[in-house]
């Protein structure tokens, strides 16, 4: 049986999603909780990776279970041997064909910014601090020219291992509640540090550092390099959605 999971992460601790040779990381902390439920070594595919020290509120994944259980006591035996910054939100049978990586339609992140002179303990491992006041409106304009289909090569890494660097960003606005500004962007798909560089560029807009028009000069063809990308603590996985699968909601505890 396969199961799609929805998984929450708080990314302090962990060189992000995907598991590494040299360090703990979230996929391999829930392998090793399944495999213990299930008694022999088990597999998880991941929808994607995410930076070390970044989070999920829904990061999907699935796996195949050799053994017959329903979803809500899969995700009960499972979250009771993972620790308490992972957890297993919901599950739901998927074809044996399906595989989460490849099948999204769509996938959005957050990057949250404390923006005030005092950095806030409650804040302080989910959102970017930046002491400078910050124009929210300004970085909200310039997020809008996002929106459409773009070469995004100027937010990623200088070689990306990727053939292509163009995407196709259906949402992206600034908002500001308090001290909390957040940036929100919804895409069918993103490269490495995208969102980070991206969310760098919007600070030193905000800051006034630089003008609302450096966003649009660093998409094509009026390309430059935007190296600097914000920290990986403030960008959290909020959602990933699959268009195939149907209205039936997952399986809940």
């Amino acid at each position: 049986m396969r199961l799609l999971f929805t998984i929450q992460y708080l990314g302090t601790h962990y060189a992000g999603w995907q598991r590494q040779s040299n360090a703990i990381s979230v996929q391999e902390v829930v392998e090793t909780a399944l495999s213990e439920l299930c008694k022999q070594p088990m597999r998880v595919e991941g929808a994607g990776r995410t930076d070390a020290g970044a989070h999920a509120l829904a990061q999907r994944a699935h796996a195949d279970l050799p053994i017959a259980a329903d979803s809500r006591g899969i995700i009960l035996g499972v979250n009771n041997l993972l620790p308490h910054d992972i957890r297993i939100v919901a599950a739901r049978p998927v074809a044996g064909d399906f595989h989460c990586r490849f099948a999204p339609s769509s996938k959005s992140y957050r990057y949250a910014i404390w923006n005030d002179p005092v950095a806030d303990v409650f804040h302080f491992e989910t959102s970017a601090h930046v002491a400078q006041p910050l124009d929210a409106e300004l970085m909200n304009r310039a997020s809008a020219m996002l929106v459409g289909c773009h070469d995004f090569r100027a937010f990623t890494v200088l070689a990306p291992e990727v053939s292509s660097t163009v995407r196709t960003i259906s949402r992206a606005v600034v908002t500001r509640d308090g001290r909390n500004v957040l940036f929100t962007v919804a895409a069918d798909g993103f490269l490495r540090f995208m969102v980070r560089r991206i969310a760098g560029l919007l600070i030193e807009i905000g800051r006034g550092r630089l003008p609302v028009e450096a966003l649009s000069d660093a998409l094509e063809p009026r390309f430059f390099p935007s190296r600097w990308a914000a920290p990986a603590k403030g960008l959290t996985l909020i959602e990933i959605t699959y268009s195939d699968l149907g209205s039936a909601p997952d399986s809940l505890c």
